[in-house]
């Protein structure tokens, strides 16, 4: 699953087709795997066999929702710091792993992560950088961040 997003050059912020990460059907080796933990929803539009195990339950049910949509494809859980297999945004100081990666049916990319409400406030440097990333690909990829299980603001983001 190829896509765009920017990298930092000497100029500043770049994107374009240089910058592009892929999930290789290979490269997707989770530390621990879901194992019903939180429920025994049948995934049908994870783009790997095996998926990372979620870190809530609330995680969980996001994944539940994204699966559902009928403007995804496709979907991965995102796993963290995994060479070749982890697609990171970067921020001031640190690699910042969203939850979810998404290609929506119209082909534009759909970045999701959940956040729960006591870590909202000191995840801001990662909501500003996910609104970079989307601010410069030219409505190619989206970025969102939710709590409290507010899915409208996934869906106003299809």
């Amino acid at each position: 699953m190829p896509f765009f997003f920017p990298r930092a050059t000497r100029s500043g912020y770049g994107f374009g087709s240089e910058y592009t990460f892929e999930f290789h059907p290979d490269a997707y080796a989770p530390t621990r795997d879901d194992e019903n933990e939180f429920g025994d929803y049948e995934f049908q539009k994870h783009y790997y066999p095996r998926m990372g195990a979620f870190d809530s339950n609330e995680e969980y049910q996001c994944a539940c929702w994204l699966d559902r949509q009928p403007e995804v494809e496709f979907w991965v859980r995102n796993l963290v710091g995994k060479s070749g297999g982890s697609f990171f945004l970067q921020t001031a100081n640190k690699k910042f792993f969203p939850d979810f990666i998404c290609k929506l049916t119209d082909g534009r990319i759909l970045v999701v992560e959940y956040k729960g409400a006591d870590r909202w406030k000191n995840a801001e440097p990662d909501r500003l950088v996910g609104q970079l990333w989307e601010d410069l690909s030219n409505g190619a990829c989206l970025f969102v961040m939710v709590k409290e299980k507010c899915w409208a603001d996934i869906r106003s983001k299809f």
